[in-house]
């Protein structure tokens, strides 16, 4: 029997080989070297992080801070090569996707046959 874990960084080569691997590296490169590009994706970026860290922590985000977020959202979403990175971000995480719902089968074959009701 294969080792899982050899396994696993043989899917995690074969990923970094997938055109939508290479079409997102390239994307990320043209970002950072792009001066306007990369401090508006930094600016995105931290605005993503924050949010994802006040919603852990229960923190409620105010009308303020959503407008901010909103308008840098906006402001990415128009720039040119933050859209092609963002694209092929999306690409790649629907090949993940896919690799993901092949992992998780067993469990959910395991579950969906059935636990035993309190009859059995």
């Amino acid at each position: 029997m294969k080792n899982i874990y050899d396994i696993a960084y043989e899917l995690e080569s074969a990923l970094r080989e997938q055109p939508a691997f290479a079409q997102l590296t390239e994307s990320y490169e043209a970002v950072t070297k792009d001066e306007e590009a990369a401090q508006l994706f930094g600016e995105f970026t931290r605005v993503q992080q924050e949010i994802q860290m006040k919603q852990m922590s229960g923190e409620g985000l105010t009308e303020e801070y959503i407008e901010e977020a909103q308008e840098i959202a906006g402001r990415a979403s128009t720039n040119e090569l933050i859209k092609s990175m963002m694209t092929a971000e999306q690409q790649l995480s629907v090949v993940i996707e896919d690799i993901n719902k092949i992992i998780v089968r067993p469990l959910q074959e395991m579950y969906s046959a059935g636990a035993p009701t309190e009859e059995q």
